[in-house]
């Protein structure tokens, strides 16, 4: 959450976000990944569709640094239970969150283009925030 909240700051005030934020992200996901070696054979091939998705096709939708924090959170959501449906999830509720907010300040062009470039990495963070970290707060015995 440290590294979505500083890639957030970043992309608010700079509108870039710098690669030492993922590498920092993908450092406790490593840490992470050891941690449940038991898993592996069901959560590592899932972590490299969501990345390979992101990284590959996702990217030409919106920017790179945008793909790099929803590869982020996809690993995340691999390791820890939802999985891709939980990225899908995710994902969505991102893109639904920009089109309201976007669409209520009246920045929707025809084509649903922005008319004004916006930082989508907030979004991200926020929608990140309502569907993972809020559970595992309120009901950790589920997860």
């Amino acid at each position: 959450m440290v590294s979505l909240a500083l890639a957030s700051y970043e992309d608010i005030r700079t509108k870039s976000v710098t690669n030492a934020v993922w590498w920092i992200f993908s450092a406790g996901l490593l840490m992470m990944l050891f941690e449940r070696r038991d898993v592996w054979v069901s959560y590592v091939p899932e972590s490299i569709l969501a990345v390979g998705i992101q990284e590959l096709i996702m990217c030409r939708v919106y920017g790179r640094a945008d793909s790099h924090a929803f590869s982020c959170c996809a690993v995340f959501l691999c390791l820890t239970g939802p999985g891709l449906e939980g990225h899908i999830m995710h994902m969505s509720l991102a893109l639904v969150m920009l089109s309201a907010v976007q669409f209520l300040r009246g920045n929707i062009a025809r084509g649903l283009k922005l008319k004004r470039p916006v930082p989508f990495i907030p979004y991200i963070a926020l929608s990140f925030i309502i569907p993972v970290i809020i559970p595992h707060i309120f009901m950790p015995q589920i997860y």
